[in-house]
């Protein structure tokens, strides 16, 4: 299993603005937020190094939030809450670039461009502060003309007059209108009770979890299938806080059932309840599969403690107490994220961690099976696009493709009450697919091309313009010029390609790829019905997975009941 850390990832530094120890720095960040970071992320959580390689004093820190921009935002905020309690400066961006001039591009001061606005924008007191350009000869002694350095940008930072960032920062706010609470979805499913017990003590886990099941390959999961290290028959329903993102993912998942899992029928009353419930199981069986045979020491660890101890961490809780708990299970969540460096070891973080708790004796867990399990919240948001998103998105379909041939934006029926696809899809599905393959592409995937170029009528005009040239041509030359074989204007290219051509021709007889092409009754090959068929071909072979074959068939439109929808129907 992989994953694209080097994309959708947030960076982010915090500058004194005094002289202080980092490591205390550190821990006064993390007594700060506090509870701020007891959430469920999507993917990683946030964290804080003393950046060893950095000129400038700083901790540091990264998060990859993948699909789940609410949790850059959320970055953000904390780093907001961060400067405006503590004496630090923070800087914030992400693979894009400066996200927060981005997302204010409209109100930004015309003399900001991408060529001077680095090391301009930071987070201060609670607020984005925009480091001017110097309006005055008195200001040219704090703010720089041109380009900026760090050592300039935090010497001046105190100078700024934040009343000339107002539309900046009222852009921002309502970005953060919502933090600190965030938008969750509670739902209902059945998982192994060991499982269940390990959630109920580090909900947190949850989010390595779903993250490994989606980076996950259909070889991976049928490994984990064979090879099962929770109890599948020792199962209960249980109620479970997700991220919408994570469960708008987890319910576009596909999965293939297997005899192993107690799966409840289409129609069931629990049928959703497994099938999340299988799905999270997997996930955990993926990360359980990760932590084998991994060596653990608490070494470091130890060390960790040694140093938050040293600098009055646990105070006067004494250990063993419920307070002393809290504060340790905090500096255990805090201590992990911060020795991560890429998503594979923060996905071995938690796999340890879930390791340590499905470990549990069975007899110590309290009657999960007897504990009141509520349904699943209401998912209509799914399904709720707003208007002018649609107007916004049908309005760049048609200008970048030509109205005539923009994709409608309502999803293909393929499906009658029985739940099997019905013959007349399929036209419609062609159409959609041919109006794929003409857009642009290449071994990057298909793009939408900027300019709307129709091909014909572009090689019509140049075949007139070729017409026009050489009617002038002749009627200037000789009759003896004109007299001369058409074949002999042609080109050398063109012959050549007229001969490779044909050798490839002859080739093509001695093998037997014709036969697997489909013919209609005049025995010609059926290119619509060969279209339709390799995709469907296709679809089938993802076995429920995300593939090449859904992702083209979901940008259209286009839903497609699986095997296992149809048998279970």
């Amino acid at each position: 299993m992989s994953s694209s850390k080097d994309r959708n990832t947030v960076f982010y530094k915090i500058y004194p603005t005094q002289q202080e120890d980092l490591e205390k720095l550190q821990l006064k960040c993390l007594q700060t937020l506090d509870t701020d970071l007891d959430i469920i992320w999507n993917s990683e959580s946030f964290s804080l190094q003393v950046d060893a390689n950095s000129s400038t004093p700083c901790l540091s820190g990264q998060l990859w939030f993948d699909n789940s921009l609410e949790d850059e935002w959320y970055v953000l905020w904390l780093l907001q809450k961060l400067t405006r309690v503590l004496p630090v400066v923070a800087q914030v961006w992400d693979d894009d670039g400066e996200f927060i001039l981005i997302e204010a591009a409209e109100v930004l001061p015309a003399w900001l461009n991408p060529d001077n606005s680095a090391n301009r924008v930071f987070v201060y007191q609670g607020r984005c502060a925009l480091i001017p350009q110097p309006r005055s000869p008195a200001q040219l002694a704090y703010f720089p003309q041109n380009s900026v350095s760090l050592q300039q940008a935090l010497s001046c930072i105190d100078k700024v007059d934040m009343s000339e960032c107002v539309r900046l920062n009222e852009t921002i706010d309502k970005k953060l209108a919502n933090f600190p609470n965030r938008s969750t979805h509670k739902i209902r499913c059945v998982l192994p009770v060991h499982l269940v017990h390990a959630l109920s003590l580090s909900p947190s886990i949850i989010s390595s979890i779903i993250s490994v099941y989606l980076y996950s390959d259909q070889r991976e999961i049928q490994s984990v299938t064979k090879n099962r290290r929770l109890d599948w028959t020792d199962t209960c329903a249980t109620n479970l806080q997700l991220t919408r993102c994570q469960y708008a993912q987890l319910y576009s998942q596909r999965v293939t059932t297997t005899s192993a899992w107690a799966h409840a029928p289409v129609g069931h009353a629990d049928h959703s309840a497994t099938q999340l419930g299988l799905k999270i199981t997997l996930g955990a069986e993926l990360a359980l599969s990760i932590a084998a045979d991994e060596i653990v020491t608490d070494k470091e660890f130890g060390k960790y403690l040694d140093r938050l101890k040293s600098l009055g961490y646990f105070a006067d809780n004494i250990e063993g107490s419920k307070a002393h708990s809290e504060q340790l299970h905090k500096a255990e969540l805090f201590y992990k994220t911060s020795q991560k460096t890429d998503s594979g070891s923060v996905w071995l973080a938690s796999s340890r961690a879930l390791k340590k708790l499905v470990a549990q004796d069975r007899a110590t867990f309290p009657d999960y099976a007897g504990m009141e399990v509520v349904e699943s919240a209401d998912d209509s948001w799914m399904d709720e696009v707003p208007e002018e998103i649609e107007r916004w998105f049908l309005k760049g379909r048609q200008r970048d493709v030509g109205e005539s041939d923009a994709p409608k934006l309502d999803a293909v029926d393929v499906e009658d009450k029985t739940g099997v696809a019905t013959e007349s899809v399929l036209p419609d599905l062609n159409s959609k697919l041919q109006g794929f393959i003409d857009q642009i592409s290449s071994h990057e995937g298909a793009e939408v091309p900027d300019i709307n170029l129709n091909v014909d009528d572009f090689m019509n005009c140049l075949r007139e313009l070729k017409d026009t040239i050489d009617k002038g041509a002749q009627e200037s030359e000789s009759e003896d010029t004109s007299s001369l074989d058409s074949s002999s204007l042609r080109t050398e290219s063109e012959e050549e390609m007229e001969e490779y051509m044909r050798d490839i021709d002859e080739q093509l007889k001695t093998t037997t790829l014709s036969e697997t092409f489909k013919k209609d009754a005049d025995g010609d090959v059926d290119i619509d019905l060969n279209l339709v068929s390799n995709i469907l071909e296709s679809f089938s072979a993802e076995s429920g997975l995300s593939g090449p074959a859904s992702s083209v068939l979901a940008s259209l439109g286009v839903h497609l009941p699986r095997d296992s929808d149809i048998a279970g129907s």
